[in-house]
């Protein structure tokens, strides 16, 4: 049997023998049979459309959100997040340089001299404690106005993920293996709600695509009524499958964020994002 991600994602066999077959896989066919499932599931939606998720499956929601995008709530975020910025830039320029345009592009990315993923958020804590600042918190708050303020101004450059060594095709494939593995008391996984169920309705809310997830974040939830980081949703996703999240920031979802980032190569990043 040809080993393809596609037969990983669909197979009605064990977690064990998807994990073995996904692991057989190189990045760049997932993402190419990836693009493909979503092509073939969904024929009439465009592959740049993919960055607005769910909205692509409903007239009436995309209406909506084109209407909430007209005045975004989270624009006070931005600009507080730009205040932020110009509190301490001397340091987040030595970290990332001056041109604000060119940092939310750079990551998720491998460290070759580390071997892990290094992630913005993780990235702007580490720029501060080096400096001898507080750490912000991960999760919302000042962490996600600054990103918000890096996400914005790299509005419309395309998320372009490398994979250039055997370290980065490692933590590409233990993204993959999270992303595929069922886990909690309902025995769910990313795959199951974000690839096969996608477009569907579940406690009244359309499962989005995952195709695209990386690229609106940090986003403003009108559940949350504030902005919050990629790593939180994560964080919540897992409480929803009633399993127990892994840490946010830490290898597990740093490595899951690198993988379904290389899987949105090519979409433009459009954060923040605003979703119900």
């Amino acid at each position: 049997m040809k080993k393809t991600l596609l037969i990983a994602l669909t197979l009605g066999a064990t977690a064990t023998a998807n994990l073995a077959v996904a692991a057989n896989v190189d990045p760049e066919q997932s993402r190419q049979q990836f693009i493909d499932y979503f092509k073939a599931k969904n024929p009439n939606i465009k592959f740049e459309d993919y960055r607005i998720g769910a909205y692509n499956y409903s007239e009436d929601m995309k209406a909506q959100w084109e209407a909430a995008e007209e005045f975004p709530p989270y624009l006070d975020a931005i600009d507080a997040g730009e205040e932020l910025y110009n509190k301490d830039k001397a340091v987040y320029d030595k970290c990332f340089g001056s041109d604000v345009s060119k940092v939310r592009v750079k990551y998720p990315l491998f460290n070759e001299k580390t071997q892990q993923v290094e992630t913005l958020e993780q990235q702007i804590n580490k720029c501060r404690t080096d400096a001898g600042l507080k750490a912000f918190k991960w999760k919302k708050g000042d962490m996600a106005k600054l990103s918000a303020f890096y996400a914005y101004s790299a509005r419309g450059q395309k998320i372009d993920v490398k994979i250039t060594s055997e370290g980065a095709r490692k933590a590409f494939e233990d993204g993959q293996a999270f992303f595929i593995q069922p886990r909690g008391q309902l025995n769910l996984s990313c795959a199951k709600c974000h690839v096969y169920n996608s477009g569907r309705m579940a406690r009244g809310d359309m499962l989005s695509p995952a195709l695209g997830h990386t690229t609106h974040f940090p986003v403003f939830r009108a559940k949350w009524q504030e902005l919050g980081t990629l790593h939180r949703r994560y964080e919540g996703c897992n409480k929803n499958m009633r399993a127990n999240p892994a840490k946010v920031q830490g290898e597990t979802y740093r490595n899951l964020e690198f993988f379904q980032a290389y899987m949105s190569n090519g979409l433009e990043i459009d954060g923040p994002g605003y979703r119900r």
